[in-house]
């Protein structure tokens, strides 16, 4: 799929970064929520690092993966 292609390569060049940083370029809530299943993918599969301070803080993310 394109868009986990795209996230990966994101995930891949930036290894920190925000849920809400990675969200800029999203155009639309359907293209919004396709992400956060891919990154809850990305989390389950060890790709990726998740963590949030407080309930509605910004989601963190550390990138496991390598070029």
């Amino acid at each position: 799929d394109i868009k986990m292609l795209y996230v990966e390569a994101y995930a891949r060049e930036h290894k920190t970064f925000s849920f809400r940083k990675l969200l800029e370029k999203q155009n639309s809530k359907m293209e919004v929520i396709v992400t956060f299943l891919i990154i809850l993918e990305l989390m389950k599969t060890g790709k990726i690092f998740i963590s949030q301070e407080h309930t509605f803080d910004d989601i963190l993310i550390q990138s496991k993966i390598v070029a």
